[in-house]
């Protein structure tokens, strides 16, 4: 029998899939749909094992390393963005490709050409191993860039030439956490410039905008998205921030009754990559017929993503 009792569930408005998702997850079914299977999808088209699980059902075939995708294949490349070398191989091996790079990211790869081709040196704030920041280093040359991940990274950064600095950012990361290293690199390189337009993503930074305004509200947070998901992971650290407390789930198997003990306001979130399913998965699980649900809205977001030519 379930011994969860909650009274009230509030929901983050916005949460779930951003425009950049939704478009990536749309390339890759309607390429599914038109030609049928196999679909190689060159690492998870997003990052949610859900979205992957489903697609794998449907025929998409992912896969990490490029090389092992056979010649002439079609072929879709993922929201987190692509080295320049891939598409070199795409070209080479002769793939049928459909880029489903979320134009927020493509916007930091195009900057990172364009302020190296200006004789910048970049401090790039992202992940090791991520393939986000993969991608956009590899658009520069190792002696322009720099990747840094926290605070003490700075103290260690000797950037080739201090004249000429600029510092861009990973999509989905806190802006926070962001926030600190910029200000303690601004301490270190007073000559250090920003991009005109920040590079998190407007819908990373809704989405912990929408977690901090749920915190004040509920007792304990549900932060629905899969473990490879920067946004997602992030999401978990602004609601822990904020004083509640938080846990991350992939799916309704993730939740134990026992956070639940003397909880009776419950506040649910999901990363960009996580669809409104696993959503409604989690309110019927951990509601009763007496729980009333809450739509808890912030703000609203009306970006919309168009598909890439060779697919219109």
């Amino acid at each position: 029998m379930k011994k969860i009792n909650i009274k009230s569930i509030h929901l983050a408005s916005p949460r779930g899939f951003c425009a950049g998702v939704e478009r990536a997850v749309d390339i890759l079914d309607k390429v599914l749909d038109k030609y049928g299977p196999p679909v190689y999808s060159r690492h998870a088209i997003v990052h949610n094992r859900r979205v992957v699980s489903d697609f794998e059902k449907k025929g998409a075939v992912f896969v990490e390393d490029i090389h092992m995708i056979p010649k002439g294949a079609r072929v879709v490349f993922s929201a987190h963005g692509s080295p320049p070398n891939f598409y070199q191989i795409a070209k080479e091996k002769k793939f049928k490709l459909y880029d489903a790079m979320c134009p927020l990211v493509l916007k930091v790869h195009i900057e990172a050409k364009k302020y190296e081709s200006e004789g910048f040196f970049i401090f790039y704030i992202g992940h090791k191993g991520h393939p986000e920041p993969e991608g956009v280093m590899g658009n520069v040359k190792d002696n322009s860039i720099v990747l840094l991940e926290t605070e003490e990274d700075v103290d260690k950064v000797k950037p080739a030439q201090k004249d000429k600095l600029i510092v861009l950012t990973q999509t989905t990361l806190s802006f926070d956490d962001t926030k600190k290293i910029i200000e303690k690199l601004k301490l270190k390189f007073p000559n250090l410039i920003m991009p005109p337009a920040f590079d998190i993503c407007y819908a990373t930074q809704n989405r912990q905008v929408a977690v901090k305004s749920l915190a004040k509200k509920v007792e304990l947070i549900l932060v629905i998205g899969s473990p490879a998901s920067s946004n997602s992971n992030r999401l978990r650290e602004v609601a822990a921030k904020e004083g509640v407390r938080s846990y991350m789930i992939d799916n309704i198997q993730a939740i134990k009754d026992s956070w639940f003990d003397g909880i009776s306001k419950v506040g649910i979130t999901a990363g960009a990559s996580t669809p409104e399913k696993l959503v409604q998965e989690v309110i019927n699980h951990i509601s009763n017929k007496d729980t009333k649900t809450f739509e808890e809205h912030t703000i609203k977001e009306k970006v919309y993503f168009p598909r890439p030519n060779n697919l219109n």
